[in-house]
């Protein structure tokens, strides 16, 4: 017998990604050690990038789509799930109506518009404040509070419908729920919550001083906290005859880091997707202007993010100018293997400044761009310079955080945008030390969230 009080139980996990979703049923007989992933399910879709590339949005209703369209391919399964969960990117702030409907696209990390609200936010709470009670600099695309007074000021019709601001764990668990909610991690980017103290409280004074009132914001839940169970409607919609709980889980990262592991001080997890991020766990909160901090799912534990926007994007950016005659598979099985390679213990004068989506710790509109190239600098050569400049980026974090914390000797890696070329890479031009492959971490991540609801 399946369920919660049986000897099997099979959950149903939901990775709202930046590009695209994805989903996966494990079942577990109790315990995250238990879980195994049965089939999984994956669909794209297209955000929104214009304006120079300043603005970068979505249609929340994509991701609904999508997870509709996941459970349909995975109908077998659906009549067993016990538990959904919930991983996502963020912000991917979100303003919705008091029914949840979305009154404007969500405004994803990458997105760049906000940065004079950013700085109107550190003029008046002051940045000394904002890092010892938020833990977080404000900055465009990675403040939910920049992204919500951009709406006010240039959307304002959107504003007067929006009631709630959350980000796309919120959008999701209310579309499933019918309730709006949030968790820590989640909400560490918001420079509402008050993440030094991870006390599952929204700072009230920040919000007042820019007229929000709490009502403006989801409820807060612990990561494996539940809103509460899919609407009879939807679940009638979805195949869900259980009508499981719904697990508000955490921001995709830290559900990568906490399924790989990364639960004691000095842990690293460098997650390569769109984005590349390195994440180190702390003992304590070390505030920083150059990082974010995230609250972890795990009790007493945080983690620093450290975030380049253009990750596994710069290659695919770098595939279609330079190698555009190439598919994915020569190009990252053939071609950017070589080049790295070729070029690992050589000495070159080419730099890949990274900034091809700018940068979440800087109110300047950051750009890339090669430098130090002649008339015999080849494609080869610029694509190793790529690798070279984004290793040496997290190189800088990994030095500064280690003065805090001493590092593990191992880094966990994770994301599509990884061979054993880039691994070799990462070794030379980022941290010599070991590393170690996970799969698939932000869905086992939150699977292993809806174990511990259902242990209860």
């Amino acid at each position: 017998m399946n369920g919660p009080s049986g000897d099997t139980q099979t959950i149903l996990a939901i990775d709202i990604g930046t590009t695209a979703l994805k989903m996966g049923v494990y079942t577990t007989e109790g315990t995250p050690a238990g879980l195994r992933l049965e089939k999984d399910f994956s669909r794209g879709y297209v955000i929104n990038t214009y304006n120079d590339g300043l603005f970068g949005d979505i249609e929340p209703e994509k991701w609904c789509a999508a997870i509709t369209e996941g459970c349909r391919s995975l109908a077998e399964y659906m009549g067993e799930v016990d538990a959904v969960s919930l991983s996502g990117t963020t912000p991917g702030m979100t303003a919705m109506d008091s029914d949840g409907r979305a009154v404007y696209p969500a405004i994803l990390m990458l997105d760049q518009r906000s940065r004079t609200e950013a700085a109107s936010i550190i003029d008046r709470i002051g940045l000394d404040e904002l890092l010892g009670v938020t833990a977080n600099m404000p900055v465009a695309g990675g403040c939910s509070l920049a992204s919500i007074l951009w709406i006010r000021n240039h959307e304002p019709e959107a504003f007067a419908k929006a009631a709630v601001f959350g980000h796309s764990n919120t959008y999701v668990a209310r579309w499933l729920t019918g309730e709006f909610a949030i968790d820590p991690s989640s909400a560490s980017l918001t420079a509402l919550y008050n993440t030094v103290a991870n006390d599952l409280t929204w700072n009230t004074e920040i919000a007042k001083e820019f007229g929000l009132a709490e009502s403006n914001l989801p409820a807060l839940l612990p990561a494996h906290g539940s809103p509460g169970r899919v609407t009879e409607a939807l679940a009638a919609e979805l195949g869900l005859t259980r009508r499981p709980p719904v697990v508000i889980g955490g921001n995709d990262a830290v559900l990568a880091a906490y399924s790989a592991g990364i639960t004691g001080p000095g842990d690293v997890i460098n997650v390569n997707g769109t984005c590349e991020i390195t994440l180190v766990c702390l003992p304590r909160c070390y505030p920083s202007k150059g990082y974010n901090i995230r609250a972890h799912v795990i009790p007493g534990r945080w983690l620093t993010l450290y975030v380049m926007n253009a990750g596994g994007k710069a290659f695919e950016w770098f595939r279609s100018v330079f190698c555009s005659e190439m598919g994915e598979r020569e190009f990252f099985g053939t071609f950017l293997a070589g080049a790295i390679d070729a070029w690992l213990d050589r000495t070159s004068a080419v730099t890949y400044v990274p900034f091809l989506m700018g940068s979440r710790y800087s109110q300047l509109p950051l750009r890339a761009g090669f430098t130090g190239m002649s008339q015999e600098t080849t494609r080869e050569e610029l694509a190793a310079a790529l690798v070279r400049g984004l290793a040496e980026y997290q190189r800088e974090h990994l030095k500064e955080i280690g003065l805090e914390v001493p590092l593990s000797d191992t880094i966990r890696v994770t994301g599509g945008a990884v061979d054993d070329a880039v691994l070799r890479a990462k070794r030379k031009w980022m941290r010599n030390c070991g590393y170690e492959y996970v799969e698939q971490s932000s869905l086992r991540g939150a699977a292993m969230l809806a174990c511990e609801h259902l242990r209860g």
